[in-house]
């Protein structure tokens, strides 16, 4: 039977057409939501962008105000900070001004910024920065976190040099190094003995910390270098490792410090005789915060006399502080009208038979040792020549512990300082010692020798000398010598034999300070505008706190004990030395210089400026403007 087939091609192009129909509404219900989400997408970046260029106008600015000028007053970083809130806090970028897109708007929603409260980084600022960003009703947040650092980056490294950073020998750096030119290290150390040039192989240094250095010249490198003596037990008096200044071509001795491990080649790790793999970083030296040691002065003398709260008369009273500091004998005037100046004794006491000057010279002796003997609590100026001795007149030199170490909020413009108007020296000739408890000013030169105990920061226009020094840290505290000349330190605890390891840490927290079967520690972070060169041959030089030039450094130290011969120093084999606790020159980093004596730290070049990442958020923490 055959069945009726009529029809069903059209029930079959129908049923082709729903297909198609279908698949069509599909294809343009995709098109049309594609659109949309593309427009949203659209939208989306076009919001986070605008944030994002608000956030980057804002961080410009900022760090333009802080970098575009020479010196930075860390008294005044908080007025600039709250001028900058007030101008940018709620104002449209300029970038968008004449871009706007339909009802895009980007704004700098709010700046906020803290003073970081922990006692070691009093004067570190957390600054916030909110963006927003609407384009057609879809908004974007996003907050990025800069954080202000007007610590100076001099006081933050065990050892470091502006210049060139160069280690001869064998020290051991607790701590991190900083080069701002170029870091070069030698196994050799050079010394002078009885005038003559001797230079001794040696291992290389230890360094526990971090090496932050600069590019080289061509970018492709470190601008770090080494030189590897051959062994040998007695110095020598030609060296195996010449220092030029053109380290790095083909005629000299140095060779350049690999980045990356290598055959035939030393990285940082190895030179450094260190156990960190990634203990090298490149900073950049126009991001570094360095120190201006005669603006510091200028601005702890007005400190010392009660900054004038005016902006216009605070400008013209550091002007006449920078012209009177030029002479003496107008300071001392300048002086008088402002805070008690104390006159020296004469030279030589008058003839007692001469009743009237010897009664008035006991009687100045007299109100002399008096002050002397008890804390001060004012700024006092000293018009001449002093020496602390620990005797009859100039027994020490302390203020009250509430003056010198205030609680709660510092004033930055007003504080009490002990101000030399010549040369000082610290000599102490008693059995009980010379304490020394201040923040002082010294317009001439400064020296120290014998046993002192300190918590004090000291500026000096002039150059240090310490000689047979013990300089020992006082309640817990030290020492920050900041010197615009050279320091020069030498005879410190000569031929001295090391029988016991140093022991890293502060030494004030050990229960035997004076340690008999050890050097003695100089508890003090040392600062030079000069260039610097210092010895752990002859001499142990332990240090727990720092020592940082503004110039050239150059240390040279062997390890073990030395012995002074006739013609050379006998010293034990290096090699077989394998401590680098028994190195002669030991620097061991102490970072609570920023919380024992931040009311004397000095003024920075420029603050240190670090920009953390952007970050979107949905709303942001702080909504008041």
């Amino acid at each position: 039977m055959v069945r009726e087939e009529r029809g069903s091609a059209l029930l079959l192009v129908l049923f082709m057409v729903l297909i198609f129909s279908l698949l069509g509404m599909a294809v343009l219900s995709a098109s049309i939501g594609g659109a949309t989400r593309t427009e949203t997408k659209q939208k989306d970046v076009q919001s986070l962008h605008l944030a994002e260029k608000a956030l980057n106008e804002a961080a410009a600015y900022i760090m333009s105000d802080f970098q575009s000028q020479d010196g930075v007053n860390i008294d005044e970083v908080q007025q600039r900070l709250n001028k900058i809130k007030d101008e940018l806090n709620g104002i449209s970028t300029s970038t968008l001004l004449d871009k706007e897109v339909g009802t895009a708007k980007g704004e700098i929603y709010s700046i906020t910024f803290e003073e970081n409260k922990r006692k070691d980084s009093s004067m570190k600022y957390e600054i916030t920065i909110n963006a927003m960003a609407t384009v057609n009703n879809v908004t974007r947040r996003l907050t990025q976190d800069l954080i202000l650092d007007t610590f100076p980056d001099s006081l933050k490294y065990a050892m470091g040099s502006e210049g060139t950073v160069l280690i001869n020998g064998s020290p051991y750096i607790i701590g991190d190094i900083y080069a701002g030119d170029a870091l070069k290290v030698k196994n050799e150390a050079e010394y002078l003995y009885l005038g003559v040039p001797l230079y001794q192989p040696t291992k290389f240094p230890k360094l526990d910390g971090s090496a932050y250095v600069q590019k080289s010249a061509s970018g492709d490198g470190l601008n770090a270098y080494y030189c590897e003596s051959v062994s040998s037990p007695t110095s020598l008096t030609n060296p195996q490792c010449n220092t030029v200044e053109s380290v790095g071509n083909s005629n000299s001795d140095f060779k350049s410090i690999s980045e990356d491990e290598r055959e035939g080649v030393k990285t940082i790790k190895e030179v450094l005789t260190s156990t960190d793999t990634g203990n090298i970083h490149v900073k950049d030296q126009s991001k570094f915060a360095g120190i201006e040691v005669d603006e510091a002065f200028v601005d702890k003398m007005i400190q010392a006399i009660g900054k004038n709260p005016d902006t216009l008369a605070a400008a013209a009273q550091r002007t006449e502080v920078k012209n009177v500091l030029a002479s003496h004998e107008n300071l001392a005037e300048f002086m008088r009208q402002r805070v008690d100046v104390l006159e020296p004794l004469p030279e030589v006491a008058p003839d007692p038979s001469n009743t009237e000057e010897h009664n008035e010279y006991e009687a100045s002796k007299s109100s002399l040792a008096n002050l002397f003997s008890n804390p001060l609590v004012d700024t006092v100026m000293y018009n001449g020549n002093l020496t602390i001795d620990g005797g009859e007149v100039f027994s020490q030199l302390q203020y009250s512990d509430q003056i010198k170490h205030p609680e709660g909020e510092v004033n930055t413009n007003k504080s009490s300082w002990f101000i030399v108007n010549g040369d000082l020296t610290i000599n102490n000739i008693s059995a009980d010692g010379v304490d020394i408890k201040a923040n002082i000013l010294v317009t001439g030169n400064l020296s120290i020798h014998n046993k002192v105990k300190m918590d004090a920061t000291i500026y000096t226009l002039g150059a240090t000398e310490i000689v047979d020094a013990s300089i020992l840290g006082l309640e817990g505290k030290e020492l920050v010598l900041i010197s615009k000349g050279a320091i020069d330190i030498y005879r410190v605890n000569s031929f001295r034999d090391i029988k016991k390891p140093f022991e890293p840490g502060n030494p004030s927290k050990k229960t035997d300070d004076d340690n008999p079967d050890n050097p003695p520690i100089l508890q003090a972070f040392f600062y030079t505008d000069s260039n610097a060169t210092i010895y752990g041959v002859g001499s142990v030089l332990w240090v727990y706190g720092g020592f940082f030039a503004k110039g050239n450094l150059t240390v040279n130290a062997i390890r073990g004990n030395a012995t002074g011969m006739v013609e050379n120093i006998q010293m034990d084999d290096q090699m077989q030395v394998t401590s680098e606790n028994q190195s002669r020159l030991i620097i061991d980093y102490n970072s609570k210089i920023f919380e024992n004596q931040k009311v004397g730290l000095p003024r920075v070049s420029k603050v240190g400026l670090t920009v953390g990442k952007k970050k979107q958020v949905t709303e942001f923490k702080n909504n008041s403007k």
